[in-house]
């Protein structure tokens, strides 16, 4: 029993070393380029009515810079969002109901400039969400002649109004018990109705004492007939610990408690730690519950 109760001692100070060893980890610089502000835009417009807006587009790099501005539709496809940039068959092109101010320029280092783009929504127009993204894309030609395209752009979520259905759901709450660091958890907010909401989404972690350690809080659009994964990341957040996990969404007429979650978040070192510490208590309980057994019989 000795033998056992060190051996489980000795494993837990080997895991203890490990884990102290692992939690170094390498820190990367972000880097600098062209930005546009805002990155979305949530706009109502009546059948036959119109919106002037504008997009701000900051050069934050190193190298002068020049661009031009287009625009694209946007859908996404599954609970993730995936974006897409193309036409669907049958579906309204709302491209043509945008004009831009300026559809190209060039921006100096540390500079910005504005583009006015105007919405025009035609007369007869069904109530309800349309979507397209204004592109920002510049092109750099590098010494071996090939060229790069990156481009940056704002999501425009435009409600036509009218008879629209506003109707939104939690569709799921997922805490796995047993994580490494980072902490991660997922809500999923459906919309059964036919115009675009923005969910409000909160996540609060503490730990057993009550003492909040931390707190996420978005407003994601929820597209109408799509459910949307949002997923909940804790950056550079405790590594080892049990944790109380709470939440909250808000839909179009109602806000709803999440069920209270734990989750015990340790890498594989300090589950070694944890587990040979259990293995060294059991194995003490068992050994002086037979030491008194045997101090019983004498």
């Amino acid at each position: 029993m000795k033998k056992i109760i060190q051996g489980g001692l000795a494993a837990g100070i080997f895991a203890f070393i490990i884990a102290l060893a692992a939690a170094v980890q390498p820190v990367n610089a972000a880097s600098g380029g062209l930005t546009i502000s805002p990155t979305s835009a949530d706009v109502t417009v009546a059948p036959g009515g119109s919106y002037k807006g504008e997009m701000l587009v900051v050069n934050q790099g190193e190298l002068d810079i020049s661009y031009k501005v287009y625009t694209t539709p946007y859908s996404v496809d599954g609970e993730d969002y995936k974006p897409y940039f193309s036409p669907i068959p049958g579906a309204t092109d709302i491209t043509k109901w945008f004009t831009l101010g300026k559809k190209d320029g060039d921006i100096k280092v540390g500079n910005q400039n504005t583009v006015p783009f105007t919405i025009a929504v035609p007369k007869g127009t069904g109530a309800g969400s349309y979507y397209a993204t204004i592109f920002v894309e510049t092109e750099d030609k590098g010494s071996t002649g090939v060229v790069t395209r990156k481009r940056i752009g704002m999501i425009v979520y435009l409600r036509v109004s009218g008879n629209v259905i506003e109707k939104g759901s939690v569709a799921g709450w997922n805490v796995p018990w047993l994580q490494e660091a980072p902490f991660t958890a997922s809500v999923k907010v459906a919309n059964e109705g036919s115009v675009h909401y923005p969910a409000r989404v909160k996540v609060v972690v503490s730990d057993l004492f009550g003492s909040q350690k931390f707190s996420y809080e978005r407003n994601p659009q929820i597209i109408p007939q799509k459910v949307r994964d949002i997923p909940v990341v804790w950056e550079n957040g405790a590594s080892f610990g049990l944790f109380k996990v709470d939440g909250e969404v808000t839909y179009p007429g109602k806000t709803e408690q999440l069920p209270t979650k734990f989750v015990f978040i340790a890498n594989l070192p300090m589950r070694l730690v944890t587990l040979g510490s259990i293995v060294a208590f059991i194995g003490l309980v068992v050994y002086l519950g037979r030491k008194r057994a045997v101090a019983h019989k004498k």
